[in-house]
Formats: C-alpha cells, sequence, structure tokens
C-alpha cells in the first residue's frame, strides 16, 4: 500500500433531527449571552432575573421563500418549543389570525426540559393566490401569564381550483325556496377531457339542502355548480354550516364550502355566549378511540330547554350536560366532543349545533369545529 494512501474512515453516524433540535434550542441563549457579552462597554451591567420567559422555540417564523409552493389541499409547517425553566408549563390558549388555521400541539403540560411540537395546518383549498401571512398567538403560563407569535410566510400559487363564493353567506330574512348557487372551476390542463366526478354532496343543517346542479366546460376551465336552498323562518341568531362536495381527484378529495345564515339580532337578555368560539377535535388515524376532544361551554337563557346536540360529519359525538348559570335567569351547557368512529371522509371542518326550544319555538346555536388528523 502506497504511504500516502490512507484507509478511508467511517463517518459518525448522523444524529436524529429531534436530537439536533433540543441542542440547538438549549446552546441559543449561551451562544447569545457569549456573544454579547464579550464587548467592552461602560454601561451598567446586566441583571440576571428569573422572569425570563421559560419556553424558547426553534423558530419564530417560517418563511417559504419568494417562489410558490406547490398546489396542494393542507400545508403543515412545524414548530418545535423547548421548556428552559425548572417549572412545568401549561398552555392556556392558542389564537389563529385565520379560520383556515387549525393549530395543535403535542402537549398542553410541557416539562422542565422537555420539547414539544406544534403544528399550524393551514387549509389552501380557498386561500387567493399570492403572498400570504398566517399568525398563531400562543398564551401559556410560567406561572406568569406570557404570550408568543408565530408567523408563517408563503407565496401560494395560482389556484388550480376555484371556489365561487368561498362562503355562501345568506343574511337578514330568507324566503321561502331562496336558491344560491356554487361554482367550483377547476382549472388544470387535463380538467377539460378529465373532470372532477363528484359522488356525493352533503350539508351540514336543516336551515339548507345542497345538490349537484350540472357540469360544464366554460372559458377553458371544466365547472361543477351547486344548488343550495335555504328553508324560510330560521331560528333567531346567525349560523354556520357546511357543504361537503366528495370527488373522486386524489388532490382534492373533499371540497368543504362555509355556510352563514341568519343574523346576530337578539335582545341582551336573550345574548349567547359560546367558550371557546372555535372547537377542535383531534384524530386519531390508528385508533379512533383513542382521539381527543374538548369541552365546549355554552352560555344560553334558562328556559331554554336544550333537546340534542348534532355533529357533522358523522363520527364525532357530542354529550352535553346543563347546569345552572350564574344568575337564576342563565345556565350553562357543557357539550364534550368525542369520537366514535373515523370519518368516512378526511374532512378538515366540522360542525356542533345545539339544539333547543324555547316554549314551542326552536332556537339553535352552531359552533365551528377544526378537525386534526394524527
Amino acid at each position: 500500500m502506497n504511504a500516502e494512501e490512507k484507509t478511508p474512515q467511517t463517518p459518525p453516524p448522523a444524529r436524529s433531527s429531534q436530537t439536533w433540535i433540543v441542542g440547538l434550542l438549549a446552546v441559543v441563549p449561551c451562544l447569545s449571552a457569549a456573544v454579547f457579552g464579550s464587548h467592552n462597554s461602560n454601561g451598567p451591567a446586566c441583571l440576571v432575573t428569573s422572569s425570563r420567559p421559560a419556553l424558547v422555540f426553534s423558530e419564530y417564523l417560517a418563511d417559504y421563500g419568494p417562489s410558490p409552493v406547490a398546489q396542494q389541499p393542507l400545508l403543515t409547517p412545524i414548530f418545535y418549543l423547548r421548556n428552559n425553566s425548572t417549572e412545568k408549563v401549561k398552555i392556556t390558549n392558542m389564537q389563529a389570525s385565520c379560520g383556515c388555521l387549525a393549530p395543535s400541539i403535542s402537549a398542553t403540560e410541557v416539562e422542565p426540559g422537555a420539547v414539544e411540537k406544534l403544528s399550524l395546518p393551514i387549509r389552501l383549498n380557498n386561500e387567493p393566490s399570492g403572498s400570504r401571512e398566517y399568525t398563531v398567538t400562543v398564551y401559556y403560563a410560567d406561572p406568569k401569564p406570557r404570550e408568543v407569535t408565530l408567523t408563517v410566510k408563503v407565496v401560494l400559487p395560482e389556484k388550480s381550483l376555484i371556489v365561487e363564493p368561498r362562503v355562501l353567506m345568506v343574511m337578514g330574512t330568507v324566503k321561502s325556496g331562496q336558491e344560491h348557487i356554487i361554482t367550483i372551476s377547476d382549472f388544470r390542463p387535463d380538467s377539460l377531457e378529465k373532470p372532477i366526478r363528484v359522488t356525493s354532496v352533503t350539508g351540514s343543517s336543516s336551515l339548507f339542502t345542497a345538490q349537484l346542479a350540472g357540469q360544464f366546460a366554460s372559458e377553458g376551465a371544466s365547472r361543477t355548480a351547486l344548488s343550495v336552498h335555504f328553508r324560510e323562518n330560521a331560528p333567531l341568531g346567525r349560523h354556520r354550516g357546511l357543504i361537503n362536495v366528495a370527488t373522486d381527484d386524489e388532490l382534492f378529495p373533499v371540497i368543504q364550502i362555509p355556510v352563514v345564515v341568519g343574523d346576530s339580532k337578539r335582545a341582551l337578555s336573550d345574548s349567547i355566549r359560546v367558550s371557546p368560539e372555535v372547537g377542535r377535535v383531534v384524530i386519531n388515524t390508528a385508533d379512533a378511540a383513542n382521539s381527543s376532544g374538548m369541552v365546549i361551554a355554552f352560555d344560553i337563557p334558562s328556559r331554554w330547554n336544550v333537546t340534542h346536540c348534532d355533529m357533522f360529519p358523522a363520527g364525532i359525538v357530542a354529550n352535553y350536560a346543563s347546569t345552572p348559570g350564574a344568575v337564576a335567569e342563565r345556565q350553562t351547557v357543557n357539550v364534550t366532543l368525542s369520537v366514535s368512529e373515523l370519518p368516512t371522509l378526511r374532512a378538515e371542518q366540522a360542525v356542533l349545533t345545539l339544539n333547543a326550544t324555547d316554549n314551542e319555538a326552536p332556537e339553535m346555536v352552531t359552533v365551528p369545529i377544526n378537525l386534526v388528523w394524527k
């Protein structure tokens, strides 16, 4: 063997991405202190306090760059966080900037030194193209109340599938037989030769019905028309619903169209309060029984007689229990969400409807629910 030749060395095995993230989160504060502390200064010495926020995130801005991302129904940025304190941290709330966001965190209680994952799925189907910015504000206690805002910047591609209107809104009085048309336009190159085949159209509410009205080609796009008819004399309040359009398309197996009907005009004594205003269910695809729901509290008049709860789509279960409110004229209805079986469609949104009667008059309150699939 030539003396100058050397036996190649086997490189050390790569560490897992999780280990790298833990290490980075641990050393960033130390590196910052070393850099900024190495310069001489005539100013007062820095004071070290124990009031520093406990949570450190791997990044606070997820920037996808200047180029449009690929067309997809769901974009899911991931943020990692580490508890740098010696006390347990409790996540108290996550407030998203857009209804198209469905934030989810791997644990609401973060042990000292633990690393958890925050997912921020963004539903892109009805989002306009171009530069977009989304945020989620995380509220937590360490035990001092704190908040931190995470940001996602992304350029969305030109729409290949456009739903018009994006949200079907019918305000005020609904007339008998009132009809609205929703159009789904497919601009993909092969859509004229192979248009989307709609396999079913279902609505979430008794306030309206939806059905396929036809498919046709127009201005270089394949278009699908839906006909929506609304019921006359809907109960007071502003009600939310969904239309699920199931298709044979791999990229768009289910298209969800939000519906808003009615208005928010109620007497002050009949005001309705819901907490939280948007619910969430985390669906375990491997075992539906291990899915996790939440409790939604309704503050409603005590004279209302709650009759039942409806969930759309099927598979999500809502059980309710009523207790007296803080005053005699009010009551609190706690609705517990769970999963009995996996919904047949992998939808990202659901609707909870609380049904009641006031003497003989029907009443209802609707709450949008984000579905997070794991």
